[in-house]
């Protein structure tokens, strides 16, 4: 058990690297404010292309999947990718540990959506820890410094709508899961993911900006975009491995500290790479941040434990 919470935690880190890399390519790669496009693009087609074969090879080439689930995958695709691009534009202009924050909305709406169609019945302690979650949410909108708050006004409502897309995604693929393998399940995802990557090459800025970015900056948007698929891919798999062997509620707990991740990996960056990291480390908007991520992970502990 020991090991298996490791992995989960391991896993957490790899997604806090992500989120660092996401920043990263929406602002350091690519100033002409086309780079969430090609982000998208990237996202879809490329991770697609690359990581498609590598599901295919892990299933043994069985991915028999039934037309109702076919569907409901080919759904989750669509709302997977609609939340990753509110989540870019929210990232766009706020630090990767603010937004993180916001993300852990996504259980709340889980339980929400759940209540209405399954008409599961909310306990005391999951109403008492997304109260939690949403008031950390909401504080770390707030600019004390007064310089950003319709900026963060907008990431929180942006990312209130990344995080219901993202409770209907995982709604629609546990759907799926249920009358199938995941690794058949998950390599349909992918496959789905290249053919709305091609649907969005069909339109002419998309196309434009991916080819011109692969012209200026190919080499830094592919082997950043590959090592973000890859880090996401192992991380889905430390998760599946270790809720085998743990109860998903200690999983979802132990993937909040992601946020710790993100902020550590964040302030470490800002003073060891500046130009490659942007970290607001002013003292009350740290304390603001670690206190919110603090908040997030106690919603969570309430809410799953």
């Amino acid at each position: 058990m020991t090991i298996a919470i490791i992995i989960t935690i391991f896993a957490s880190l790899l997604w806090g690297i992500s989120a660092h890399i996401d920043k990263f390519l929406i602002n350091g790669v690519d100033e002409s404010g086309s780079s969430i496009k090609t982000l998208l693009v990237f996202s879809t087609f490329v991770a697609g292309l690359v990581i498609s074969p590598i599901w295919l090879i892990i299933c043994k080439f069985s991915i028999s999947i039934n037309a109702i689930s076919l569907i409901s995958v080919f759904m989750a695709a669509i709302i997977y990718i609609l939340a990753t691009y509110i989540y870019f534009i929210a990232l766009d202009k706020n630090d990767a540990s603010i937004v993180v924050v916001m993300f852990q909305m996504i259980p709340v709406f889980s339980y929400i959506l759940a209540l209405i169609f399954f008409k599961e019945i909310l306990t005391i302690k999951q109403i008492i820890g997304s109260i939690i979650i949403i008031f950390s949410a909401v504080i770390i909108s707030y600019d004390f410094e007064e310089k950003n708050n319709k900026s963060k006004l907008k990431a929180l409502l942006l990312m209130v709508f990344a995080s219901l897309l993202s409770a209907i995604y995982y709604i629609l693929f546990d759907l799926a899961l249920r009358n199938n393998e995941y690794n058949s399940c998950a390599f349909w995802f992918q496959a789905s993911l290249l053919v709305i990557g091609i649907i969005l090459l069909c339109f002419k800025n998309y196309r434009t900006t991916f080819i011109k970015a692969i012209k200026n900056n190919g080499k830094t948007y592919l082997s950043l975009n590959i090592t973000n698929e890859i880090l996401n891919l192992i991380a889905h798999l430390c998760v599946n491995l270790a809720n085998v062997t743990i109860p998903i509620a200690i999983a979802n707990v132990s993937n909040g500290l992601q946020t710790i991740f993100v902020f550590i990996l964040g302030a470490l960056g800002k003073k060891i790479l500046p130009k490659y990291f942007k970290e607001n480390l002013n003292k009350k908007v740290v304390i603001q941040k670690t206190s919110c991520i603090v908040l997030s992970i106690i919603g969570l502990i309430v809410m799953f434990c």
